[in-house]
């Protein structure tokens, strides 16, 4: 699949960020993860679904031209995705909640048959939290698929934007932008087609100046501060502010696309490029390394609970993550997938 490594570099450091958001404050001094930045966090798995349209819109576009086709780039996306959801989710379940029972049977349940982004199991996240979206990516996935079988060109590009409508109108009839669970596809669908739109602008001849660069952390922190103050203030301004997060992120990567200035140059660079390599397993591998790791820490540091010790832990626990997700990276990810693509194309 087609990469753009500055995009690429922007991902990593927002997988980071959704890291830092999913700390609990009591584990960490307040004014590391209790700030308007790191509490709007989450909306960054927004910028996660556009990037995933555009860069498979950029890939497949024309490629899928019949059945064939369509479940061949399933089973690539499937294979791409669904080794490490699988090993992450199970070790998840072990070391963090270490229960065979049937709550836990049907949260693993809800994960792995991918359907926590959806009421079938019911309206829950599943286990192992930031899995929904992987759930609503495949739905994004299938729903590409098919448009692509059913429309061409310029039809099938009124059709996406028709089903985006559709999406963001449900969102809008629920009065939340910020699904999970039971409509949690509906939010992954809209923002995923914004990404196909995104490509097709891109293929216009329009010119931009690399200064306009500067307008995404400017345009995005303001965002994050009105979503920060308005967020317990259920107000019309308040779901407006919410339903502008994917067009500023849409924006945002329509303008590194036709740009080559300083902030890309920035996002190219090797640590945030390694950030991005890895983004995939740090975002899977986030919730067992927080939920295992902080606890025993606690506990085997012997110091006054102070903002130092906390410090500590999250330094630890941010460089085991690290290190432990580019572990799954290069053994599941790279080793593990390249075998299971081979076998399947054997097969076929």
């Amino acid at each position: 699949m087609q990469r753009i490594h500055k995009l690429d570099g922007l991902r990593g450091l927002f997988a980071l960020f959704v890291v830092l958001f999913h700390f609990n404050i009591n584990n960490a001094p307040s004014a590391l993860v209790n700030n308007f930045f790191v509490r709007t966090s989450f909306i960054f798995v927004d910028f996660f679904f556009i990037l995933s349209g555009y860069v498979i819109t950029l890939t497949y576009h024309e490629k899928i031209i019949s059945g064939n086709t369509f479940f061949q780039f399933l089973l690539k996306r499937f294979i791409r995705l669904y080794p490490l959801l699988l090993f992450s989710t199970l070790m998840y379940w072990y070391f963090v909640h270490p229960f065979f029972d049937e709550k836990n049977i049907k949260l693993a349940l809800d994960t792995l048959l991918l359907t926590n982004s959806t009421p079938i199991l019911g309206s829950g996240i599943g286990m192992n939290y930031p899995s929904w979206s992987i759930s609503s990516e495949m739905i994004s996935y299938i729903a590409f698929g098919i448009c692509s079988l059913i429309a061409i060109r310029k039809k099938k590009t009124y059709l996406i934007l028709a089903i985006t409508i559709a999406c963001f109108g449900i969102l809008a009839y629920q009065q939340n932008y910020f699904q999970t669970g039971s409509f949690g596809f509906i939010r992954g669908l809209a923002c995923f087609n914004l990404g196909y739109i995104i490509f097709v602008l891109s293929n216009r001849k329009i010119n931009i100046s690399k200064y306009y660069e500067w307008l995404i952390p400017l345009t995005v922190l303001f965002i994050m501060f009105l979503l920060y103050h308005l967020s317990s203030i259920n107000t019309t301004l308040n779901l407006l502010i919410q339903f502008l997060i994917p067009i500023v992120f849409a924006c945002s990567i329509f303008i590194l696309i036709k740009t080559n200035g300083f902030i890309s140059k920035l996002l190219a660079t090797s640590p945030l490029q390694f950030l991005g390599k890895i983004s995939y397993s740090v975002y899977l591998n986030q919730a067992l390394i927080i939920g295992f790791m902080i606890p025993k820490l606690f506990k085997w540091i012997k110091m006054p609970n102070s903002d130092f010790k906390k410090i500590i832990c999250i330094l630890i626990v941010l460089t085991i993550l690290v290190f432990y997700s580019w572990l799954t990276q290069q053994l599941i990810e790279q080793k593990l997938g390249k075998k299971l693509a081979k076998y399947t194309s054997n097969k076929s």
